[in-house]
């Protein structure tokens, strides 16, 4: 399932697809799709190093390498620095600089894409989109009409009803983490969730995390969190997962089966800011959660920010040196 992408023109992304959106939003949003993408694809989510696919049957994870990202993000802001051999040496011919097209350096994207299957789920499964977005996005593939599409309307999560017996999947994000909810309704039996990993270099259990090894990077599935709300207050029931070969379920321990039990692991991929716009990093310093806080300065509007933040738009700060305005610029990774 490795891909590795030639990135021919720096006016195609890597994802080769040419889009206009009216919003800028740092959290993973859920796009449907009218055609432009696989029509096994029903939603698409992009992060800063890949993107999720959310399918009839399970999902897709795309991953990018980030030091490649980071490269091409630096090549198109301008901030890639080159290193160079004095030529004649015995040690130049060997350190040629990558060979270019139309003035830009070629760089390769490594890729790596696994899928989860749910085994055993319904044929008919009816996905119901959460919460639209003001915004839309717009998709313009190639010379062909037929393949675009326009007026694709963003979800912040979307429920799958009845993948199995009385037991629905739902996809959204918290905290900036992935998040899929297994809701088991009265009647549901969450023995009968079973997902298959395909496409995965390695699967494995620690620290009671689900841990899955790419040729570009880690994904972490972490602690089942699972649990009931009889009374409106959450009671945490035992839960862990459970890994036969490549097929991943849950044990669960005991609970009120008259009640909704929750199962609800969270998907953490490796990340960078991916901002669009030039900007610098002065601190950082790790959260109470494993997560990450960095500090510095932007210097343009397309930095991404997420909703409710102190400063939404940019400020257009002093000219204190010369290299621009600028605004502070604080992030959660």
């Amino acid at each position: 399932m490795r891909v590795s992408t030639w990135i021919r023109r720096l006016s195609a992304t890597v994802a080769a697809t040419l889009f206009t959106a009216s919003f800028v939003n740092a959290q993973m949003e859920f796009i449907e799709n009218k055609g432009q993408w696989d029509n096994r694809v029903m939603y698409k989510g992009d992060f800063n190093t890949g993107a999720f696919y959310l399918e009839n049957k399970g999902f897709t994870v795309a991953l990018h390498k980030p030091e490649d990202m980071r490269q091409l993000s630096n090549i198109i802001h301008g901030t890639a620095q080159s290193s160079t051999v004095p030529t004649g040496t015995a040690a130049s011919a060997a350190h040629q600089p990558a060979p270019q097209l139309d003035g830009f350096p070629a760089i390769t994207i490594h890729s790596h894409a696994y899928k989860v299957n749910f085994l055993g789920s319904n044929n008919t499964i009816l996905a119901q989109p959460e919460k639209v977005q003001p915004g839309y996005t717009n998709y313009f593939l190639g010379n062909d009409p037929s393949k675009w599409a326009g007026n694709c309307k963003v979800y912040e999560a979307v429920t799958y009803k009845n993948v199995y017996p009385n037991i629905d999947v739902r996809y959204y994000t918290e905290g900036e983490k992935l998040k899929y909810d297994f809701i088991v309704h009265p009647g549901g039996n969450p023995n009968a969730i079973a997902m298959r990993y395909d496409g995965a270099d390695k699967l494995e259990i620690k620290n009671q995390e689900l841990i899955i090894t790419t040729s570009v990077g880690t994904v972490k599935e972490l602690y089942p969190y699972t649990y009931q709300s009889p009374y409106g207050k959450r009671e945490m029931v035992n839960c862990k997962y459970v890994l036969r070969d490549n097929v991943v379920t849950f044990k669960v321990g005991k609970y009120n089966t008259a009640q909704t039990l929750v199962i609800d692991p969270s998907l953490i991929f490796s990340s960078f800011t991916g901002s669009p716009q030039e900007n610098w990093g002065y601190t950082a310093t790790p959260g109470p959660d494993g997560s990450l806080f960095a500090g510095g300065i932007a210097f343009g509007a397309n930095y991404p920010v997420s909703a409710g933040g102190y400063q939404t738009v940019f400020g257009g700060g002093i000219n204190e040196d010369n290299t621009g305005p600028y605004d502070i610029a604080i992030f959660k990774f």
